[in-house]
């Protein structure tokens, strides 16, 4: 197998792509398998509304890279305080109203 590309996937998005190729019949490796499992039990929604929630998350703040964006459409923080360790972690720092627009595309 070998990479052209990458980009940052949501956990929704990954659960999607691995049942696709599963239910094509196609072999899943060691690795794949583990990250089907894992999908299926930590996947907050389905593709589809991961893929606009990131997209809302990444609009109410462009200091939002798209990585931190993935993650935080994985971990769908309630709190403010748990949304702020998010972004800490990757030192973004974000306005007030912008936390609260971000909360708001969660849902």
């Amino acid at each position: 197998m070998r990479i052209t590309n990458t980009k940052p996937a949501t956990t929704a998005e990954v659960l999607e792509i691995l049942r696709e190729r599963k239910e094509a019949g196609e072999e899943l490796g060691y690795e794949q398998a583990n990250a089907l499992e894992h999908a299926e039990n930590f996947a907050k929604c389905e593709g589809k509304k991961a893929e606009g929630i990131l997209k809302k998350v990444k609009a109410a703040s462009p200091k939002i890279d798209d990585e931190t964006a993935v993650k935080i459409v994985d971990i769908m923080p309630a709190h403010e305080s748990t949304l702020r360790a998010v972004l800490l972690k990757n030192k973004i720092e974000i306005s007030d109203e912008e936390m609260k627009e971000v909360l708001k595309a969660l849902g």
